[in-house]
Parts: C-alpha cells; structure tokens; sequence
C-alpha cells in the first residue's frame, strides 16, 4: 500500500519537477502556497525594504582573488545540453594540517563525452595561510583527481585526529582520500578507493556511476564513521533522448524525468580503511532515487542517526534509524516526503536546523524554479509538517531555482538563518526574456526571528550577494575564525567564490570543537544545547547537507547579548552525556568526549 501511495504520487508529479525544461507536454502555471492566483509571478511585487534587527550590519565581500584563489569550474558544455553538464560542482572546507585553519577544496569538472583531454585541470586544494590568505597545494597532497567532478565531503574515517576526503562523479568511480603523513613534516592524501572497497558501484553493471552528494555517519554506533552516497539518475548516452524546450525549440538539459531512477549506496566502515556495501541489509536501497542532496542526524532524539535524502521529482527518503544496523523507509504521512499539497517536487540541496526555537531539527530543502522552496517543522517521533505558507520562504524563493543551502546564525541572535545558492540549469534561458527567470541568478539570505518566520535581507547582504552566479555547491565556514561565518559558493562554469563575512552585530558567539574518543572523533550524531539565560539553543553535529558540499565542522553559535553560555550539555553519539560551562563568549572551545575540563582552542 505505502509503495502505491508512493507511485500515486510520481504520477502525479509528472510535469512538476523541472517543469519549465518539458520539451513537448505543456505544464499549467504551478499556484505558489501563499495564495498567489496562478499566472502571477511573486517577485515583481513592489514592498517596502524591510529593517535589519538594531545594531545589525550585513556585508558579505567577494575575497576571492585576495585570498589567491584562482580556480573557474569546466562544466563541458557542448550543444547536446546533457544533464550532467548542469548539475556540478561542489566545494569542502577542510582542516587537512589541523593547525586550526580551515582549507578549502574544490571539485573540477570535465567533459561528458569524448574522454577528457590531455591538460584538463582536475580538482585544487588550497590551504589556508591565515590572514585572509590561502595557497594552492594540490600537488603537494595530491588531491588533484580528473573527471566530471560533482560533490565532495570529509570525514576522519580511521579516527587518527586527520580529516580524510572523499568525492564523488559522474563517469567514473568516485575516490577516496587518506590523509597521512608526507614524510617531511607535513600531510599528503593517497587514494585508498580500491582498497576501501569503492572501486567499483553495486548501479555500474549496465551504466556509468553518477553520485552527487555523500555524508559521513555512524549509523550503527561503532564509533567508525560510515558513508552514505547520493546516486541521481541512470543515463545511457547512446540513446539520450532528445530534449528540447520553448517557441525557438532550443535543446536544453532534459528533465530527471525522462530517465529512470537508481540507488543511493551505503557503505559500512569495517575499520582498517575498508568498507563494505550495505544498502540492502541496512534497509536503504530504494530504487527510485533521484538523489541531490543528504543529511544524517538525529531527527527523532532517541539517540540514532537518521538520514534524510533529497530527491529531484521523487518522493524524498526518510530512512529512521532502528538500531541494530537496520533503518525503515518513512512513508509520506512523516510530513517531509512530498510537499504539503501531496507532491514531489524538484528538491536539491538540504539544510537542517532548529529553525522554531522549540529544540528539535527542521528541515529546509531547495527546489527547482517555479516551486515554493520546502521548510518541513520537525513535529518529533520523525513527523514532519511543511510549514513553507506563513515562513516568508514561499513567494521569495518562488522565481528562483535554488541548489546549496546553510543554515547559519547571521546576526549571531541565537535564532538559525538561511542562505540559499540559486543557478538555472538551462543555459539559454535568458532568451526567454523573463528578467525574473535567468541563467545567472543572485544568492538570497534570509533572518529568522526565532519562530520560523523568515525576513529576505539580501539586497542588505553586501556586494558578493549582488552578483549574479550559476550557484551550486554552498558551504559555510569561520575560515578566519572572527566569530563570523564565512562562505564559498560554486559557480558552475565560473570563479569559484569565497565570501568573507565582515558584517557587524551587537550579539556575541561561541564556537564549539567536538572531539570524539568512544564515538566517532568526529562526533557526527551528536546533540548540544546550549544554557544561555532562559533560553536553550539546540544544535546538531550532522553529515553532509547542503549540495554536494561540507561545512566547517565546528559549531558557532550565537548568544545574543549574553558574555558566556552558562553551560553546554552534549549527548555524544555513544549515549554519554556530558555538561561544560560555564564557557565564555567570544571564543573556541574544545569539548572532548569524557574528558571534563574543556580546552580553550588557541587563536590563529
């Protein structure tokens, strides 16, 4: 019955997700959920600029070629539009050296078709030198891998303190990184993939591998960090089909719809640097993925990580974690399968986060242009209500076609915010002539007064937010370590953008340094809730999220006016629960998993 319901609602979905690329079945004008009648386009209505908060101050700048970061992204282009071309690339922060500082790798990408040319460029690690400064080191650690490059995300894997790297294609197999010593003081990467057990994909036997996303989790509790991996579409090249769209019949990137649907992967970490392929005995090999975007966290608060899995024009996937090794598929009554009217929609990339102040982890997941962006209030036992009509999220985001997302304390209020990295896929769309629906389109950040209600700042955001990009991969990090969150945005055919955050705010911040010992080092799966006054700030250490992109792995949390946390309370992923604090404001602080005294990071 739940697979029929399922089927029931892919049908009816037919022509909603990428709708606007339908090459030959016309589409009625989807009705946004705030009631706009059909027909109207919500971004050219006229309102008053809204106010920042008192004392608040945004300014995001692109730093990008201050800090020597020269890297433009190869999308493949050729006249055939494929939608692989479309879909990449994304971008890691990463503290390789772990000397505190967050380096930054970027995923390259190549053509479909025709073998990739001698010389094409392959993906860059730059190390961050502090100061605003950042230096290509890809040679030297060997992280320089060629292929159609999508996603990339980093986890330590064999718990030695090192954070390793894995990313993900299309066309070829998808490689993992070991990050060790270089023999002369400092840190390489090996690619380990055959030897973990990833050399070859359980989806290979008649079809090239296309992953996307990917998470790191320890989802059966062993304190060894394991990997889910997002696959999107099958594709046979030899008979793509023929897509075209508009009165000038132009090709253009077929919809996902016109292809079948694949697995996503789990893969359990054996120790040793070796993994095998679970995705049937764990419960999480569905075949109708359509998967872009992942994130793995405790969503019900009994202790267990779950996944929730973004699918372009499918059902999403709610796997609930049973312990034991075995997880259950969701059906849509979970509230975050399809959208609140019943339907699947375009969905790409997630970002999760306590977004109503009530404690618990929502949802947020961007979608296609045309549809209202999806945010899913966490209801607790894994149900979930789509509470987008009211949130300031719908009629905002409607004209956009977003992909990356975060969910990050801008004003440093204690309350999570958004930013959403928007891009078309379809490169000649600005012919259409609708200054609304373009090819390159602006990022959009949004402040949450604390109950969900969302307010769009982005013509307050700063210059980097008044550009106009191809936005992919969005990945969020206090790369200077100022209290202030940082971002890199992906560009896919372009510059790859580092935003420096210098905006101002009254409101203080702590930031947080998991470390594991019993559980995963990386402490994913953890709970924090910090005490400030009368007010508990809840926060998740999660794998993946976002879009085929990793996050800083610290958590900077905002307090408000207050100096200091007057405790932190943390539920590691091993049922251990442990109180720190008082900890004062305005720094980073180590937290070590049954050790009872934290460290004060030092300053770099």
């Amino acid at each position: 019955m739940r697979y029929g319901l399922i089927a029931l609602f892919l049908l009816a979905a037919g022509g909603a997700a990428w709708f606007a690329l339908s090459p030959r079945v016309p589409q009625p004008t989807p009705t946004p959920d705030d009631g706009t009648a059909p027909g109207t386009n919500p971004a050219v209505t006229a309102e008053p600029e809204p106010s920042l908060p008192a004392g608040v101050r945004l300014a995001f700048v692109d730093a990008t070629a201050s800090a020597g970061i020269e890297f433009k992204h190869i999308d493949g282009r050729t006249e055939m539009e494929y939608l692989m071309d479309s879909t990449g690339a994304g971008a890691a922060w990463i503290d390789y050296d772990r000397d505190g500082l967050l380096d930054l790798f970027l995923v390259q990408g190549a053509p479909v078709t025709g073998g990739v040319p001698a010389g094409t460029p392959g993906c860059k690690l730059y190390r961050n030198l502090g100061g605003g400064k950042f230096q290509d080191v890809t040679a030297a650690t060997g992280v320089g891998s060629v292929g159609c490059g999508q996603g990339a995300t980093a986890g330590d894997i064999d718990n030695d303190g090192f954070p390793d790297l894995f990313v993900t294609y299309y066309g070829r197999p998808n490689v993992l990184f070991h990050n060790e010593p270089d023999g002369a003081g400092g840190r390489r990467f090996r690619d380990i993939t055959a030897a973990a057990g990833m050399a070859t994909h359980p989806d290979w036997k008649d079809r090239p591998n296309w992953s996307t996303s990917a998470a790191f989790l320890d989802y059966d509790g062993d304190g060894l960090l394991d990997l889910f991996v997002c696959s999107y579409v099958r594709v046979d090249l030899d008979k793509y089909p023929d897509c075209v769209t508009g009165a000038a019949r132009r090709r253009a990137p077929c919809s996902p719809n016109r292809f079948p649907g694949t697995t996503c992967v789990l893969y359990r970490n054996l120790g040793g640097n070796t993994f095998a392929d679970v995705t049937t005995a764990a419960g999480v090999d569905q075949p109708n993925a359509k998967a872009l975007g992942v994130v793995a966290l405790d969503l019900d608060d009994d202790g267990l990580v779950d996944i929730f899995v973004a699918n372009d024009g499918a059902p999403n996937f709610l796997f609930r974690n049973l312990g034991g090794g075995k997880f259950e598929q969701k059906g849509p009554a979970a509230g975050c399968i399809v959208n609140g009217m019943g339907n699947p929609q375009a969905y790409m990339g997630v970002a999760v986060g306590d977004f109503h102040g009530d404690g618990r982890p929502d949802l947020f997941s961007t979608t296609f242009a045309g549809e209202s962006k999806s945010l899913f209030r966490n209801r607790g036992k894994c149900l979930f209500h789509d509470v987008t009509a009211g949130s300031g999220l719908g009629p905002a985001t409607w004209h956009r076609l977003g992909f990356g997302t975060c969910a990050l304390d801008l004003d440093r209020d204690g309350s999570l915010d958004l930013v959403i990295a928007n891009g078309h896929v379809m490169a000649h769309i600005d012919a259409d002539g609708d200054p609304a629906n373009t090819f390159r389109q602006p990022p959009q950040l949004f402040l949450n007064d604390g109950r969900g209600r969302f307010t769009e700042f982005t013509k307050q955001a700063g210059p980097a937010f008044q550009k106009r990009y191809v936005g992919r991969g969005l990945a969020v990090a206090d790369y200077d370590n100022d209290g202030r969150a940082d971002l890199c945005l992906s560009d896919s055919g372009g510059p790859a953008v580092l935003m420096h955050n210098e905006s101002a705010t009254p409101h203080n911040w702590l930031r947080l340094d998991l470390r594991g010992t019993k559980s995963n080092r990386d402490a994913v799966g953890a709970k924090v809730t910090v005490h400030v006054g009368g007010r508990k700030l809840v926060r998740h250490k999660e794998g993946g999220g976002s879009y085929l992109a990793a996050h800083d792995p610290r958590l900077l949390v905002g307090l408000g006016a207050a100096p200091q946390a007057d405790k932190v309370e943390v539920r590691w992923p091993s049922g251990l629960v442990q109180t720190f604090g008082p900890l004062d404001g305005n720094r980073e602080h180590v937290l070590t998993e049954g050790v009872p005294d934290p460290k004060e990071a030092a300053k770099k």
